[in-house]
C-alpha cells in the first residue's frame, strides 16, 4: 500500500496563521487587563496628580483637596460640585520640573467602546500645574474638573 503525503492546501495555512493570531489576541487582551496601574511615590509631582486624580474619580473629596494648594482657590466644596465623568482611564504623559514648579500632563480618556453603534469614547490631554511649598507637592492651578472654581473667589 503506497501512502501519498496530504497537500496543505491555501485555505488551512490561512486558518492556521488566523487561529494564532486570535491566540496572541486573547493572551495579550487578559495580559493588559489584569496589569496593575504603575503607583508614583506620593513625594513627587506625578504621585500628587496620581492621588488626586484617584480621590476625585472616587469621590472623596477630602482626600482631593488637602492636595490642592491655598493658591488654586479650589476646595472641597468645589471638588463636590465638579463634573466628573462616568468612567475614565487616565495616562501619565509627561511630566516637567522646574524648582518648585511642576507641570503633570495626562492623557484622558472618557466614555466608553461599547456603544450600539461605535465608541463614544474620547481622549484629550489635560495639563496640571504644582508647586512646592515646604518641600511638599500640591496642585497650584484649577486642574481638570475644577476649571471655573477659581473665578468667583477673590
Amino acid at each position: 500500500m503506497e501512502t501519498h503525503p496530504v497537500p496543505i492546501g491555501p485555505n488551512r495555512v490561512l486558518a492556521a496563521l488566523v487561529g494564532a493570531v486570535v491566540l496572541v489576541a486573547v493572551v495579550a487582551g487578559v495580559v493588559v487587563a489584569n496589569r496593575t496601574p504603575p503607583q508614583f511615590d506620593p513625594h513627587t509631582p506625578q504621585g500628587v496628580v496620581q492621588a488626586y486624580l484617584k480621590a476625585v474619580l472616587d469621590g472623596d473629596h477630602s482626600r482631593a483637596a488637602d492636595l490642592l494648594s491655598p493658591s488654586s482657590g479650589c476646595g472641597e466644596s468645589d471638588l463636590a460640585l465638579a463634573a466628573v465623568p462616568e468612567s475614565a482611564r487616565i495616562v501619565l504623559d509627561d511630566a516637567v520640573v522646574d524648582g518648585d514648579r511642576a507641570v503633570v500632563t495626562v492623557k484622558v480618556t472618557e466614555g466608553s467602546g461599547d456603544e450600539l453603534f461605535g465608541s463614544s469614547a474620547y481622549t484629550h490631554s489635560e495639563r496640571i500645574t504644582l508647586q512646592r511649598d515646604a518641600g511638599v507637592w500640591q496642585i497650584a492651578e484649577s486642574p481638570w474638573l475644577l476649571s471655573g472654581c477659581t473665578a468667583g473667589k477673590g
